[in-house]
């Protein structure tokens, strides 16, 4: 194999990793965008370079968003979902379509100061919804790459 041969299968290594990484963002954008989440403004925080990241379930002037809704993470990062006590009973639901399953609290719970910890080590999408509040818009999203 040649350098030009390397060169071009370098470039279409970083195309298809643009690629992938638009196709997470226009599905986390469509989900948040479908779903009327509270608090979306089209934006997903970028926090790939935190170790830890808190997610507020029951944020919103009524309790009735995650905040933040949209993230960007590094595989490996912690997730700390904690209960503002706002809004009602809360869970973190990950939506069939989620690529990633394992995380969130299926059990509903109001008081604040609850926590949950979730490490994401696989790359993907996670996609999440508080059932109680589906019709509020109680929607969010991560990607992790």
């Amino acid at each position: 194999m040649d350098d030009d041969e390397e060169t071009d299968d370098e470039e279409m290594d970083d195309e298809e990793l643009d690629d992938e990484e638009m196709d997470n963002e226009e599905q986390v954008d469509t989900y948040l965008t479908e779903n009327d989440a509270r608090g979306y403004d089209g934006d997903i925080e970028d926090l790939t370079d935190e170790d830890t990241v808190e997610v507020a379930v029951g944020a919103g002037d009524e309790g009735l968003a995650f905040d933040p809704p949209a993230m960007r993470l590094s595989t490996g990062t912690t997730i700390l979902w904690e209960w503002t006590g706002e809004g009602g009973s809360h869970n973190v639901a990950p939506d069939e379509e989620s690529e990633i399953q394992e995380f969130g609290e299926q059990e509903l719970f109001e008081e604040a100061g609850h926590t949950v910890e979730d490490t994401i080590d696989e790359d993907g999408v996670g996609l999440y919804v508080c059932e109680p509040h589906v019709a509020q818009g109680m929607y969010g999203a991560f990607i992790v790459e």
